[in-house]
């Protein structure tokens, strides 16, 4: 510990302008207070002993004041590092909104062509039952594909005639019903097509209305070969009407090809 001596003529000035550091009070008597300087005026110097009383003593019983050498402070301890930020991801981009669908109408009057995927006995139908069947062909609008082939297509029986024991020839009139395809089903009109029986006594095909072109039926197996043909179109207001050869109660067998015609604009989406 290092100490030094101040001369009394200096003491007061020292006192007044001491810190809180001092170890030992000098008297002139010979005695050393010893404690920690903690202030100090123009009569007196109080002392904190280690006692924890509080001593006073008097200027001018004062010879010197003596201060220990004291330890520089301790430098202030380092900020706390800062967290490191975290990376900013950018957020991945919202994929784009699909386009909106177009809307392609296909007009009053176009010939649809579908197979049929179950064959029809008209001894067991009635007006209302629903025939499943699916697109023959494209429908193309502008070079575009509105309906494709192989989508799904329902064809309703409208009226069935079933024929006496006497006379007359079993009758159906059908029409396509709905087409779905993409997830969608499209409701459609079209015009009639009545396919007939041959009569009692009958041998060639009997027409039942005039006009051309406003509905038909193509008979057909899928492949050809025997019975590829079984009717000849007849066109009719309502539709097409066709008188089948061979037995007298029509059957419309499955894969036959049967053209219907739109009586109404339709709507599609592409």
């Amino acid at each position: 510990m290092t100490r030094r001596s101040l001369p009394v003529t200096a003491l007061i000035a020292l006192i007044l302008t001491a810190s809180l550091s001092a170890d030992r009070v000098r008297l002139r008597s010979g005695k050393v207070v010893e404690g920690t300087f903690i202030g100090a005026d123009s009569k007196a110097v109080r002392v904190l002993l280690d006692s924890g009383q509080v001593s006073e003593v008097r200027i001018e019983d004062t010879t010197a004041i003596e201060f220990a050498a004291r330890k520089p402070a301790p430098p202030p301890p380092p900020p706390a590092p800062k967290p490191a930020a975290k990376p900013v991801v950018a957020a991945a981009a919202a994929p784009p909104p699909p386009p909106p669908k177009k809307t392609v109408t296909v007009p009053s009057g176009t010939a649809i062509n579908v197979r049929l995927s179950e064959g029809i006995d008209a001894d067991v139908s009635q007006a209302g039952h629903v025939f499943r069947a699916v697109i023959d062909d494209p429908v193309m609008i502008g070079g575009e594909t509105v309906i494709p082939r192989g989508a799904t297509a329902m064809v309703q029986a409208v009226k069935v005639e079933q024929s006496g024991k006497m006379k007359g020839s079993d009758k159906i009139s059908l029409k396509l019903n709905a087409v779905k395809f993409g997830g969608m089903v499209y409701d459609v009109t079209t015009a009639y097509v009545e396919t007939s029986g041959k009569g009692e006594g009958k041998k060639t095909a009997r027409k039942v209305g005039g006009g051309a072109g406003l509905g038909a039926i193509v008979g057909g197996i899928a492949g050809g070969g025997s019975g590829a043909a079984i009717g000849a179109a007849v066109g009719a207001a309502t539709g097409g009407a066709i008188a089948a050869g061979g037995e007298e109660h029509l059957k419309i067998p499955a894969e036959t090809r049967l053209t219907f015609q739109l009586s109404a604009a339709v709507n599609f989406s592409s």
